[in-house]
């Protein structure tokens, strides 16, 4: 029996410090070797997350064969397939396990999703491990939020994320971060080179986290939004220094969210701005901060929405994207995507893994 009718290897040649043609040539003949003359196979070199979302949208709709989707790139460029393959589902009937699985390779600056499901960070030793678990059969469910973003128009946008979204002064970090890397693409480089993309990507964002706590100290209550929390019969007004919403803990953070990343929910964390003091908390005493949070998990058919009060639009990201809501954005869970994991992974008793 065929392991895949149809596959597709999408590369984003610009995640993390480029990808050349070599590597993609070893990607596709490991590729070619597993199929053999089982399934067709195709490959997919692109420069941005936008041609990312395209081919994987083209890609599923072109046939209703069982199909298998490895993605080669960061944050940004997996979650740009997960919209692709998504796009125009409602919450709830997304892809299933027998249309289409996903596997992802760490070649991004950052890929939690891909270390939290065992890729290792060579990008073919983490394909043999997908290759590994996909002639054994073996996926794991994936939990995917489904976010409606307010348009300048008064409509909605609907985006996928697999990882996690931000929000007041931690959501604009990204967008910090990619205003910095327009401006120093040379030195960023050398130091990825000296560190290692992964390790310069978390310093990186700490020291985003700090300029904006920073920031917000000299400004004060001025540098935060008032929103409006709805979930269900709830209703929460207040000013929001920090907030996040996670699909699994992260090492980085001192949050213990309380879902993993096989459970079909999310965990929501707003933070209050109570003072400049507040602020410097955020950075040096973050756990005593959060004993203050708002906490909202999210399933089912859950819907959280946050409206701003006191401004038009603001900032925030979703899996190291950034983006901008005007008026209101909401959060749900929109279902599950199965997922071929790598050969570091270890599952969880009761966590939907097909051996």
């Amino acid at each position: 029996m065929a392991i895949a009718e149809r596959i597709l290897l999408i590369v984003n040649r610009s995640a993390g410090i480029g990808h050349g043609d070599a590597v993609v040539g070893r990607l596709r003949a490991m590729l070619v070797k597993l199929l053999g003359e089982q399934g067709t196979l195709q490959v997919e070199v692109v420069a941005d997350h936008s041609a990312a979302r395209a081919s994987a949208n083209e890609f599923l709709k072109a046939s209703d064969a069982p199909a298998v989707v490895i993605v080669g790139g960061g944050s940004g460029t997996l979650r740009a397939v997960i919209e692709g393959l998504c796009e125009g589902r409602v919450a709830g009937e997304l892809p299933g396990r027998e249309r289409v699985r996903v596997g992802a390779l760490r070649m991004g600056s950052g890929n939690p999703l891909a270390r939290q499901f065992g890729i290792p960070q060579d990008p073919e030793a983490g394909l043999g491990g997908v290759i590994e678990n996909l002639r054994a059969g073996r996926t794991a469910p994936c939990c995917v939020l489904r976010c409606e973003v307010g348009m300048p128009n008064g409509r909605c946008e609907v985006h996928y994320a697999a990882t996690m979204g931000g929000f007041g002064q931690f959501g604009r970090t990204p967008g910090d971060l990619v205003r910095l890397h327009r401006l120093l693409p040379a030195p960023r480089a050398v130091a990825a080179r000296l560190l290692g993309i992964e390790r310069l990507n978390n310093v990186e964002y700490v020291l985003a986290v700090l300029f904006r706590a920073a920031s917000c100290a000299l400004l004060g209550g001025s540098a935060t939004e008032v929103v409006e929390v709805r979930a269900d019969d709830r209703k929460e007004v207040l000013p929001l220094l920090a907030g996040v919403v996670m699909n699994f803990p992260f090492k980085e953070l001192p949050i213990d969210p309380g879902v993993r990343v096989e459970d079909e929910a999310l965990s929501l964390h707003l933070v209050p701005y109570t003072g400049r003091l507040s602020t410097l908390l955020l950075v040096l005493a973050p756990r005593r901060l959060l004993r203050g949070a708002l906490q909202i998990r999210i399933e089912g058919r859950d819907r959280v929405e946050i409206r701003l009060l006191d401004r038009n639009t603001a900032e925030f990201f979703l899996d190291e994207d950034p983006m901008t809501f005007h008026g209101r954005v909401s959060l749900q869970v929109a279902g599950s995507l199965a997922f071929v994991p790598g050969s570091e992974y270890r599952s969880r008793a009761g966590s939907g893994v097909l051996a």
